[in-house]
């Protein structure tokens, strides 16, 4: 059985399996309601929750909305940019957007200071949200540490709602770092229904599989505060790119992913030495073909840097064939990497003095910056 760890390393080998052990249904029950989106197509998104309660909201004309996190410790890489894509998704679909940064849960479980956590939010998350497509000026942005007494005496109330045996047998401790943290997301995630946002609506949280716990006790706190009439919260999941070695990706190891902020240079350093499917020789490569399934080269492609469809298949036919070579898929992927990051990074200087404004006025956090 997985263990699933939100603060831990969790590495799912089994994804089918680990959906009918927490209940996840999977993306093709709903897909055609859904508009052409290249993770959910390639299977990168593979499961969800009552999903079909936001899609029915937007088909009604009613009010839904999605929300998620940042969790700032650590550089931004594309292992994050497959929530902003959800993100945005949901954002062309009419969704209200709701962007949480998690500088109390960063200090409370990750021992990072809430100034280092506000910087890093900026730095390396608004930034990049923002270059890649969100609308801030219709973005409900918060800092947990500045996020109000109503919302953490929310939080509070929520414990009244989720005893210590459910809260250990989901997450393994309720030691108190966890505790509040866990209560806090719980408000953070049932934010969009709140008074100020106009009350309960479907609300849809885009996760990798490791969170699942948190929207699974939100589910249970929402179902059992009456006062509220909270509408359970949706989610998605997609799958856990994995590093550039191979393994778990982690902001912590430079060598297992690529920011968004990493200079040209060093990141197709990064190709040249990742992991790849090639064969020990050229004859054998010629003759056996590439393996795909373990090219962090093609993964990254897949995820990120090939939009149509037919042209992947292409480049795996003729990597699989042994026509094309290691080499020359990493020269692909250095080409698009080139393309994408100088493009990016000029977007998100400009998007800088949008985000100044944005935080000087919504934010007290903004207006010490």
């Amino acid at each position: 059985m997985t263990k699933l760890d939100p603060w831990g390393d969790v590495e799912v080998t089994d994804y089918e399996a680990t959906m009918e052990q927490f209940g996840i249904e999977p993306i093709e029950e709903v897909v055609d309601r859904l508009p052409d989106n290249r993770l959910v197509r390639r299977g990168l998104v593979f499961g969800h929750r009552d999903l079909d309660t936001v899609l029915d909201a937007r088909d009604d004309g009613e009010p839904f909305a999605v929300m998620t996190g940042i969790m700032p410790s650590g550089v931004f890489h594309f292992g994050h940019r497959t929530v902003v894509e959800q993100i945005l998704l949901f954002q062309e679909m009419g969704a209200e957007v709701t962007l949480c940064a998690a500088d109390i849960e960063s200090y409370a479980t990750r021992d990072v200071s809430l100034e280092e956590a506000r910087e890093l939010v900026v730095e390396e998350y608004l930034l990049n949200y923002v270059a890649l497509g969100l609308d801030l000026d219709a973005t409900d942005f918060y800092f947990q540490s500045g996020a109000g007494n109503d919302h953490h005496v929310r939080s509070k109330l929520f414990a009244r709602h989720v005893t210590q045996n459910e809260f250990e047998a989901t997450y393994g401790s309720a030691d108190p770092g966890k505790l509040v943290s866990a209560l806090t997301q719980y408000a953070d995630i049932l934010r969009p229904q709140s008074p100020d946002r106009v009350g309960p609506k479907p609300t849809v949280v885009p996760v990798g599989i490791d969170q699942d716990p948190h929207v699974r006790l939100t589910r249970d706190v929402a179902a059992r505060y009456r006062d509220a009439g909270y509408v359970k919260p949706a989610s998605t999941y997609h799958r856990f790119m994995r590093g550039l070695q191979g393994g778990k990706m982690s902001s912590s190891d430079p060598k297992s992913h690529i920011a968004l902020t990493d200079s040209v240079a060093d990141a197709k350093r990064k190709i040249d030495e990742a992991k790849t499917g090639g064969r020990v020789s050229v004859e054998e490569h010629r003759r056996e073909g590439g393996n795909v399934e373990e090219d962090m080269v093609f993964e990254l492609l897949a995820y990120h840097l090939v939009e149509h469809d037919d042209e992947l298949d292409r480049i795996r036919e003729e990597y699989e064939s042994g026509e094309m070579l290691s080499g020359e898929l990493k020269q692909i992927g250095k080409e698009r990497l080139e393309t994408f990051l100088r493009d990016h990074q000029r977007r998100r200087e400009e998007a800088r003095p949008k985000v100044e404004a944005y935080l000087d006025e919504h934010t007290a956090v903004g207006a010490s910056n």
